[in-house]
């Protein structure tokens, strides 16, 4: 997704960017002809751009296929964020045991711009569960984990991010439709320990989401719990709600953030 504040950027290196995308799509690797034909972009272009990206190893030439697949050095930089990334690592073992325990989808995502990227996905081995990939956007608005995530931002940072003009996509009938309506539901949730959505981005799924903060009060991420609405009754979803709280509060408390006495308060 484009950042609108980038007035000015690389068209040459938005188009690189779209080769290693697509490339990612592709198990068995893609052709010149098939990549210019996919992306729009003439074959000369691709033709230079996947010169530069082979010589840093970013795709490589399998010689007997004249297909192009992904290089070693995007295995590297995967590893190197798998390692480098406390959010990452330490979500993916406290998602892990939150799945199991509820025996649901869970996610773990991070605001960007007015969506949601998701960074974590730990399915449900039920036959009907909610599914995804890593690295999906979704609109912020309209989701359990923006919300939670929204709630972190003052009324300033929401007046920025919702400018005057700002529509909102609407995934659904029970969507938050306004700007107006949205920054009057986020002030409401701001002293919740966990907040809902209720088939507002997919119909008959509800999910729940809790902040996950880092040192200095920050939230700098959320998880949240996904499932059909008809497999969860009233005491499974203050089962599930407790769970989640408690799943937050570990990973927040593996990025260096401990519990004060104004957050036990909204998690009451």
């Amino acid at each position: 997704m484009l950042n609108p504040d980038n007035k000015y950027p690389v068209k040459s290196l938005i188009k690189a960017l779209g080769i290693l995308e697509y490339l990612g799509t592709v198990e068995s690797g893609s052709t010149l002809t098939e990549i210019s034909g996919k992306l729009r972009i003439g074959k000369s272009t691709v033709h230079r751009l996947l010169g530069t990206l082979r010589d840093h190893d970013f795709v490589w030439l399998e010689p007997y296929s004249s297909r192009y697949i992904l290089g070693a050095r995007v295995l590297q930089l995967s590893e190197q964020l798998s390692h480098q990334s406390l959010l990452v690592r330490h979500g993916e073992a406290v998602l892990s045991r939150l799945a199991n325990d509820t025996g649901e989808t869970c996610n773990l995502g991070v605001l960007d711009g007015r969506s949601v990227l998701y960074l974590v996905i730990k399915e449900s081995n039920a036959p009907l569960r909610m599914t995804g990939h890593v690295g999906k956007r979704l609109p912020a608005h309209c989701t359990a984990l923006g919300k939670a995530l929204l709630c972190g931002l003052s009324r300033e940072e929401l007046a920025r991010l919702y400018r005057k003009g700002v529509k909102l996509e609407a995934s659904t009938k029970k969507s938050i439709a306004t700007v107006p309506a949205l920054l009057d539901h986020i002030d409401k949730l701001r002293s919740a320990g966990a907040v809902f959505e209720y088939e507002e981005s997919y119909h008959g799924v509800v999910c729940m989401a809790s902040p996950v903060r880092a040192h200095g009060d920050k939230t700098i991420a959320a998880i949240s719990i996904a499932f059909p609405k008809n497999r969860v009754n009233s005491r499974k979803m203050q089962e599930f709600k407790a769970l989640l709280i408690d799943a937050a509060q570990e990973l927040s408390n593996d990025l260096g953030y401990h519990r004060n006495k104004r957050l036990e308060a909204a998690f009451a």
